[in-house]
């Protein structure tokens, strides 16, 4: 008999070393946080979009309510483009000030 996925049990450590990506550690665990606190904004935000269409259909809003809402394909298809557009927004790349040669205070090449 399978166990339903509630009974799966995942470790809690990894194995092996952490990736590194850039050469300072601080801007890892920069990017680690960033990523995760997109991750619950993003889920936070889904829900509330839950709650607001069992509101919408006059469903009283509870626990149980929440979780077993199933969303139609034109709402998975809102939720996707929202979802897009958000991650585009966060990590969109910031254009980096061009700085001169010649400025002292950022060092001097000549």
């Amino acid at each position: 008999m399978s166990k339903a996925p509630t009974d799966v049990s995942l470790p809690r450590t990894t194995r092996g070393k952490r990736p590194v990506f850039f050469d300072d550690p601080s801007i890892d665990q920069m990017m680690t946080f960033l990523i995760e606190l997109t991750t619950e904004v993003a889920v936070l935000r889904e829900r509330l979009d839950t709650v607001e269409r069992l509101l919408d259909a006059g469903i009283p809003v509870t626990r149980e309510a929440i979780e077993a809402y199933q969303p139609q394909p034109t709402v998975d298809a809102e939720r996707n483009a929202w979802r897009d557009a958000y991650l585009k927004r966060v990590f969109r790349m910031h254009p980096t000030a061009a700085v001169p040669a010649s400025d002292p205070a950022h060092g001097s090449s000549t």
